[in-house]
């Protein structure tokens, strides 16, 4: 009897040594590793099935998921504020119209947010500031910069006042930008677009050395030689898109989502994350908690 009650302590100790860790340090701890043992998610734009896009509620959600990462648009104000917005005009996803950067973030806190059928909600843009607060240590966000390079240092110096460095990582495909983003805030991760092409791939990691890498949509690019390439030469986890497509798939039969196992993916950006982490712990390939 004794020896069979030893033997449940020791299964309660292992499930607790399991869960010692959150869910915000395993996806820290597996972002950068290049091997496709975990596999990560990524909500695009937040959980915005039930929630406008880039919105406070769309991110709150994926924490409540424990998602791993939520990837969100950030653009500038004409009043210099970094915002959530993924269009150039406020006009599809709002109450509004105009330019984001013709309009003040107090004009711009004005219109309401709109769902994905396009009705008005009773919730406004959010400032990034508000999202860092929110997100920190909480959840990874994919800060995809959609500004002009003389504005990034009002979102470096944003994440630098709140400490949010740990929790952030920046996606931007132009070179000297990610060049720019790591004399600005040293130790920031960085993840660019790389297809394949040796030569573009070299010129890249010369040029911008990202801890990242984000492949292209076609097959070409998600060859799993090229992919193990990656991985085994440069060190790099690599982050693909299940976005259109492979997203419709995936509801109707959730094994489309072997696709990106067998293929050696180590990030998976959806607009169905619920369901693709699901399937992920399901197959070994995530924790779940």
């Amino acid at each position: 009897m004794k020896h069979k009650i030893l033997i449940v302590l020791f299964l309660v100790l292992e499930c607790c040594k399991a869960q010692s860790i959150s869910s915000f340090q395993y996806s820290r701890a597996n972002l950068l590793d290049p091997s496709p043992a975990v596999i990560l998610v990524a909500a695009h734009r937040g959980m915005h099935q039930d929630y406008p896009e880039n919105s406070i509620p769309a991110i709150q959600e994926a924490i409540d998921h424990h998602l791993d990462i939520v990837e969100i648009d950030v653009q500038i104000t004409k009043d210099g504020i970094p915002i959530l917005m993924h269009d150039d005009e406020v006009d599809r996803t709002t109450t509004g119209k105009g330019e984001v950067h013709k309009l003040t973030y107090a004009e711009i806190c004005e219109f309401k947010l709109k769902d994905k059928a396009g009705k008005e909600t009773a919730f406004t843009v959010p400032s990034l500031a508000e999202v860092l607060e929110l997100s920190k240590d909480k959840i990874i966000l994919d800060l995809d910069l959609k500004l002009k390079k003389r504005h990034l240092r009002k979102v470096t110096r944003l994440i630098e006042e709140l400490k949010a460095e740990n929790s952030v990582f920046f996606y931007e495909s132009r070179h000297a930008v990610i060049k720019k983003i790591q004399r600005q805030l040293p130790g920031a991760l960085r993840m660019t677009k790389i297809s394949l092409n040796r030569r573009a791939v070299k010129r890249a990691m010369l040029k911008a050395n990202p801890e990242i890498v984000h492949l292209g949509n076609s097959e070409r690019d998600r060859d799993p030689v090229f992919i193990k390439y990656l991985q085994n030469y440069y060190k790099k986890p690599v982050f693909a898109n299940a976005l259109g497509a492979l997203d419709l798939e995936v509801e109707k039969n959730p094994d489309t989502l072997n696709y990106f196992i067998t293929k050696g993916i180590n990030v998976i950006q959806t607009d169905k994350p619920e369901l693709v982490l699901n399937y992920l712990v399901a197959r070994g390939k995530h924790d779940q908690f």
